[in-house]
């Protein structure tokens, strides 16, 4: 396959977990594709983890990103010979130059590290952003956008809310309408305890020990259980729809407090107990709460590690349902922003 130089567009990818592997998964797959699609030639150029990074400047081939996604976590500086030890974004970007920045690592919302030192040092270096941290968002949203914008940079992250579904999008686009509630089910983890609870009618410890042996839950549940995760998401909801709220601004109830009786009393009662986060923009008001849900309800019916949220508008109400997370679920949404800033950066040049 012969491509033009011009069509290459140069890629960092900074995290290398669950998504920035099932990512280079796919890339490896699909590149080829989407050259004779779109006519785009994406060219990884970096990996960075937590303990080093590889870099090549002209870019990893298909059969480089498959091992590069085999190795153990945290060794991608043993990928010789394009192993560099340690993390230093300004020998990176001295050593290539990534048109697009792919922000991928943990999501901190104490200190906001190491993501939003490293966009705001992409930006100063002329990268656009596709973003699945979150920790940016939340904690620098409108400062991070107009700096992208005052230096023409685009800013995606259609993976941080619904990831496998194009909520992000959708609401972007509704530009008309006037928006009073958005609702629902937006963290996998607590959903998939909430339905182990109802269909085994187990204890929540148990439940959650079966999310955390699935690998759903992590070793410290704190950030999903305790309602972090899905107020984040409500932070970066909120920014969108032009009525920014903070992350403390956010009232959470714990799901760690149900109990089996708790679901037993609900289901003889017609009901189900599902964890709801809302944006109540009116009233400029966010909550992520244990509620109990009629049978009936379209909420009722999204179980297992599904999510879904409803818009509530002047119009007419809009329903998504899908995977919110997993690695490939949100490694094809980062793909999908890539694609959508490469084709500009070819458009332009």
């Amino acid at each position: 396959m012969v491509i033009e130089s011009n069509r290459k567009v140069n890629v960092a990818i900074i995290g290398f977990g669950s998504v920035g592997r099932a990512l280079a998964r796919v890339l490896a797959l699909k590149r080829r594709d989407i050259y004779n699609r779109y006519g785009i030639n994406i060219s990884i150029v970096a990996i960075v983890d937590s303990k080093g990074m590889a870099i090549k400047p002209e870019g990893f081939d298909e059969y480089e990103l498959l091992k590069l996604s085999e190795l153990p976590r945290s060794s991608v500086n043993m990928f010789k010979p394009y192993a560099v030890d340690g993390v230093d974004l300004e020998k990176l970007y001295n050593t290539v130059t990534p048109d697009i920045h792919v922000e991928l690592t943990p999501s901190d919302y104490s200190t906001g590290k190491p993501g939003v030192d490293n966009v705001f040092f992409a930006i100063s270096r002329g990268a656009h952003l596709v973003l699945a941290n979150k920790a940016p968002l939340v904690l620098k949203f409108r400062e991070l956008i107009d700096k992208a914008k005052s230096r023409g940079l685009e800013v995606r992250f259609r993976a941080t809310v619904l990831g496998g579904t194009p909520f992000i999008d959708t609401l972007m686009s509704m530009k008309s309408y006037e928006i009073d509630r958005i609702e629902g089910i937006i963290n996998a983890t607590t959903n998939f305890i909430l339905t182990e609870m109802h269909d085994k009618l187990i204890e929540f410890s148990e439940a959650l020990k079966i999310a955390q042996a699935l690998g759903i839950a992590e070793a410290n549940p704190s950030l999903d259980i305790d309602g972090i995760d899905a107020a984040a998401k409500l932070v970066i909801i909120s920014n969108i729809v032009g009525t920014p709220i903070k992350l403390e601004d956010v009232y959470r109830e714990s799901l760690s407090r149900i109990t089996l009786r708790d679901i037993v009393d609900a289901i003889k009662q017609g009901f189900v107990i599902k964890y709801i986060a809302t944006l109540n923009i009116r009233e400029r008001s966010a909550s992520v709460r244990i509620a109990r849900v009629p049978r009936n309800d379209i909420f009722a019916q999204i179980n297992g590690t599904l999510n879904g949220l409803r818009i509530k508008t002047n119009v007419a109400e809009l329903i998504f349902i899908g995977k919110g997370g997993g690695g490939i679920e949100t490694a094809h949404s980062v793909l999908d922003d890539i694609i959508s800033i490469a084709q500009k950066v070819v458009g332009s040049r």
